[in-house]
């Protein structure tokens, strides 16, 4: 029994993450490290997917300039869409979860914020800006503030929602936000 169990899991593992091919939300090169996400997953409910990259180099290196700057695309079924109070709650379950915060522990300070403003729409593109006030785990075991911008794309044809989130501490005028500003969805974004 434990050995069928063990072979399930392991099979699901190579299913899940080893074809992370089929689920390229984000036209990047391969130095950016991935890691690919199936929801419902870190407390949100949607059906979909989540496509996550790190920079070649420090991003759990305080000192580097690419500490904690990163991006994240969400492929999900939401048919309509998403807006800044939904944006902000599921930062909020995203990074909580991330840091396994007991959310119901009122003295637990790693506990995230976030704010998101609408910035302008295209379309069935809407952009937004933020911040997420969340705790590092990872690195420095402190709380931090990331600035985020968020591309939200509504693909009405395939009854869904697209996003492309791209995160730094750096604020928007540093030079790191000149690599992040220019990170894209793949081409037919919708259809996948």
């Amino acid at each position: 029994m434990k050995k069928s169990l063990f072979i399930i899991a392991l099979l699901f593992t190579v299913f899940t993450f080893g074809q992370n091919e089929e689920f390229n939300l984000i036209k990047l090169d391969s130095t950016w490290g991935q890691e690919v996400l199936r929801f419902p997953a870190r407390k949100m409910d949607y059906i979909g997917v989540g496509d996550i990259r790190f920079p070649p180099k420090g991003w759990r290196n305080p000192a580097h300039t690419f500490f904690w700057s990163y991006t994240y695309a969400w492929s999900i079924n939401l048919n309509r869409k998403i807006t800044t109070k939904e944006l902000e709650i599921d930062l909020v379950k995203y990074f909580n979860s991330l840091n396994k915060v007991n959310v119901n522990d009122k003295t637990d300070k790693r506990k995230a914020t976030a704010t998101i403003t609408e910035i302008k729409r295209k379309k069935s593109t809407t952009f937004f800006e933020g911040k997420v006030a969340t705790y590092d785990r990872f690195a420095t075991n402190k709380r931090f503030t990331l600035n985020v911008k968020i591309e939200s794309n509504y693909c009405k044809k395939s009854k869904k929602t697209v996003l492309l989130f791209t995160f730094s501490p750096k604020e928007f005028t540093h030079e790191v936000w000149e690599t992040l500003n220019e990170i894209e969805l793949i081409d037919g974004f919708c259809e996948n």
